[in-house]
């Protein structure tokens, strides 16, 4: 490729990436929340803490609590980077996820050239990365959809070097590069299992190679497992392992987690347990054929891999395989509420690199039978190919995002509800207190207020939260547990609580501001 096709492609971008970014003004939904407002704690000085508590799994004394104990690390450490460059707010916490979606259709286009891709394939594989599809509005986030793009990728391309090479500074860079990835994300484990995969087969010194991944992995993840054994007592999540025994997502915020145990999982029945990863399975399968393989692109991403059976495809495609099967048999509430849809966003590169190499497979057998003229017919369906993902995007990033804009934009609705209920709740006392609402973070970012999750159960288990964390608030909206909607149903029906206040959210649904009540009628301290 020439010099100005990579600029061209860095340009187009930074285009498409910073196009969306002007219509995501705020994080969007909890897992952004939790990033930003995390990244705001650690900007200010205050370190790895969180004013609120959005789950109960490792059975929290009270706030503030040690950060990053279920979600990882690393996208707070990018958002903190930006407000400490450029000053506190989301826009400074957004640019650096900004800048590495900016920098896909460069990586995806070099991807495609050590794939060994032809320059004009490696320009398509990077306009396919420039068009992401359902992906573009989640890239300029504070999420961790970006940077586990681009750290799978280095990942996989450096580890297929070292199998082939056997250089030894390789290996510990690629098991170094799966530990960024596991403190981007929990899953991100799973890079690991291809690494040590393909250094188990190299041609030489196999047990060295093994060792060397687990040093360089090892280096990267060592100060955390130590941070986390001094402020929880393990190195790892100390309720992680509870998810495992999860009946259904809403039991994510059971309160006491204690309660979710492997005898209560196998007391569900066979019939339900088999039944959550069938729906997990048919969710999961969806999002692989029509998000991850970008609707119409998968056919010709399975023919690319096909071509191109070499160490970074086997290692693509071996932990898309063990992502699929954990965040179906292992996790399939998590991982049909978005934990799939996650952790995919690590192939995209690779796959948007093989579609090229497909598209020329399919034509190479087409063009004979058709008797096309073969650089008209590359034309034209690299042009179809271009054009239907920009579409896909257009179409992802208007339903999703940009559908009411500036105004009342979609990504935004959830941001406007807890807003008006924040400025109600401060109208009706000024002094900050605790607050039981179904967005911890996000009603945080919203009020600066400290704040836990509304547990799954029903109003006994939440008066017991609000006894155990000194809650004076509840937050109710329509996303509640199902065994509180009596208590939505009518809220001023628990002696326990006062209804002071209610406001609505962007579909006209009633939001109550519960005050809590202290046996003689004051608020609990």
């Amino acid at each position: 490729m020439s010099r100005w096709q990579w600029v061209a492609l860095l340009v187009l971008g930074i285009l498409t990436a910073g196009s969306m970014a002007v219509s995501v003004r705020v994080p969007g939904y909890m897992d952004a929340d939790y990033y930003f407002a995390t990244s705001t704690q650690l900007a200010q000085g205050r370190g790895f803490v969180e004013p609120f508590l959005w789950n109960y799994l490792d059975d929290p004394v009270g706030l503030p609590h040690p950060s990053h104990l279920y979600w990882m690390p690393l996208s707070s450490l990018l958002a903190a980077a930006g407000q400490s460059l450029f000053g506190e707010g989301f826009r400074a916490a957004q640019f650096p996820f900004v800048l590495l979606a900016s920098g896909l259709p460069v990586l995806t286009a070099w991807t495609a050239l050590r794939l060994g891709a032809p320059s004009h394939q490696a320009l398509l594989a990077g306009l396919l990365a420039a068009f992401s599809g359902f992906y573009l509005p989640f890239l300029v986030t504070t999420d961790a959809f970006a940077v586990f793009a681009w750290i799978g990728t280095l990942a996989f391309v450096s580890a297929a070097s070292a199998w082939r090479h056997g250089l030894w500074w390789q290996w510990i860079a690629a098991g170094a590069i799966a530990g960024v990835g596991q403190l981007a994300r929990a899953d991100g484990l799973l890079l690991l299992a291809p690494l040590l995969g393909l250094a188990l087969l190299a041609p030489r010194r196999r047990w060295m190679s093994l060792a060397l991944v687990l040093t360089g992995w090892g280096a990267v993840m060592a100060p955390w497992l130590w941070r986390n054994l001094m402020v929880a007592g393990s190195p790892l999540s100390p309720g992680g392992g509870r998810t495992l025994w999860l009946t259904s997502y809403d039991a994510l915020f059971s309160f006491p987690a204690a309660s979710l145990t492997v005898q209560s999982w196998v007391g569900e029945g066979l019939a339900s347990i088999l039944s959550a990863r069938t729906r997990a399975l048919l969710t999961n399968l969806q999002s692989l054929v029509v998000v991850t393989g970008g609707v119409l692109l998968g056919p010709l991403m399975l023919a690319g891999a096909w071509r191109r059976r070499d160490a970074v495809v086997a290692a693509c495609a071996a932990y898309l395989g063990l992502l699929f099967l954990v965040m179906t048999l292992a996790f399939p509430y998590s991982g049909a509420r978005g934990g799939f849809f996650h952790s995919s966003a690590a192939v995209l590169p690779v796959l948007w690199a093989l579609t090229p190499i497909g598209l020329q497979r399919a034509l190479a057998w087409l063009v004979p039978r058709r008797r096309w003229e073969p650089g008209r017919a590359w034309r034209l369906f690299a042009a179809l190919l271009v054009a239907g993902s920009m579409g896909v995007s257009l179409w992802a990033a208007w339903d999703r995002a940009i559908a009411g804009w500036p105004e009342a934009p979609r990504w935004e609705r959830s941001h406007r509800s807890t807003a008006r209920a924040a400025e109600a709740l401060r109208a009706l006392v000024s002094a900050p207190a605790v607050v039981a609402v179904n967005n911890p973070p996000g009603f945080f970012l919203a009020s600066g207020w400290p704040a836990v999750v509304i547990p799954n159960g029903n109003a006994n288990v939440l008066h017991e939260v609000a006894r155990r964390y000194d809650v004076a608030w509840v937050v109710l909206d329509v996303n509640h547990p199902a065994a509180l909607a009596p208590l939505y149903a009518a809220p001023d029906s628990t002696d326990w609580l006062s209804l002071e206040a209610q406001v609505q959210d962007e579909a006209g649904r009633p939001i109550y501001l519960l005050k809590v009540m202290g046996s003689s009628g004051s608020t609990t301290p």
